[in-house]
């Protein structure tokens, strides 16, 4: 592809997407070509690559990659962040210690990105690298597919037994489980969440007996939230459907986190603050968050327009 744009619609681009985790997979170092609807691809052992751009129009390119990831973000619904700068493992690294991200992040980072969006489909993951012009050679675009444990680490338990968090849940402490729990609360980081997922079962069982205390609102209902994140996140289910189930979630500083972008205002009669509209920034779900308060601020969140109907 010479500084060129392909002439197929984010629409296209997904079918096609969805057809490459059908692909085979090449035998030792060879690469496979192929064409589906109309679009050429190569296959090696690590990924499945399907050329989106080669072109020097850095306008251009961020239109169309924007309008795949909008109809991405509709369809998977979380997109994760994938840095290719932390992982640099090479063939001279003990093999003891080699962490499998290196391949995938050298793939990432020979199309001149330094990192890469990506969105789960049960065991693949869907990657779009978007790279930089340097030195005045046409910026490049590609979409790989490839088994997601390429790009989430360790298994599950060697990597949950190197999470603090997880350390904290399972101690039976309580002035360490609650400071985890209120962690696991205010994250949407997968490095976070993604060893707490394969505990999940192991932190119920930990904390089953713990008194956990609490006087207004009981500890145990947030720790119970937090629970229902991780298993929201395992499940690949934007964390913005948890708002409506707990009342702690400040809406300014979710959108000091990063989640949601406070985009409007409604009167609210029975409250002395309007209420605000909330759009979350990995799906575009829009909820209004009244807030109250009684011996405690509160904040309750009603989903108003779900991100399928907002981008349609």
């Amino acid at each position: 592809m010479t500084d060129q744009i392909a002439g197929a619609g984010p629409e296209q681009v997904l079918a096609v997407v969805e057809q490459m985790t059908r692909l085979p997979w090449p035998e030792g170092d060879d690469w496979l070509t192929w064409e589906i609807d109309g679009l050429e691809g190569r296959t090696s052992y690590l990924a499945h690559v399907l050329p989106l751009a080669a072109t020097s129009d850095a306008a251009a390119l961020a239109s169309y990659t924007s309008a795949i990831t909008s109809l991405a973000d509709r369809r998977w619904v979380t997109r994760y962040r994938f840095d290719a700068t932390r992982f640099t493992d090479d063939a001279g690294t003990d093999p003891a210690s080699y962490d499998r991200r290196s391949a995938p992040a050298s793939l990432v980072r020979s199309l001149d990105a330094q990192d890469a969006a990506w969105w789960r489909r049960g065991d693949d993951a869907v990657v779009l690298v978007v790279g930089s012009t340097a030195a005045g050679e046409p910026a490049r675009a590609a979409v790989l597919v490839l088994p997601v444990q390429w790009l989430t680490g360790p298994g599950a338990e060697e990597t949950a037994l190197r999470s603090p968090l997880v350390a904290d849940l399972l101690s039976g402490e309580k002035d360490r489980i609650l400071p985890a729990v209120w962690a696991v609360v205010r994250t949407r980081d997968p490095e976070v969440l993604t060893p707490l997922v394969g505990a999940s079962a192991a932190i119920r069982t930990a904390t089953a007996d713990v008194d956990l205390g609490g006087a207004l609102a009981s500890n145990r209902w947030h720790l119970d939230h937090a629970l229902v994140r991780i298993e929201r996140f395992g499940s690949g289910t934007c964390l913005c459907g948890a708002y409506p189930d707990h009342q702690f979630y400040d809406p300014g500083k979710e959108a000091a986190r990063g989640h949601v972008t406070v985009v409007g205002t409604v009167p609210n009669d029975r409250q002395w603050v309007p209420d605000r509209i909330c759009e979350c920034r990995d799906c575009g779900a829009r909820f209004q968050v009244e807030q109250g308060e009684y011996h405690y601020p509160w904040w309750a969140w009603t989903e108003v327009a779900p991100a399928r109907d907002e981008r349609a």
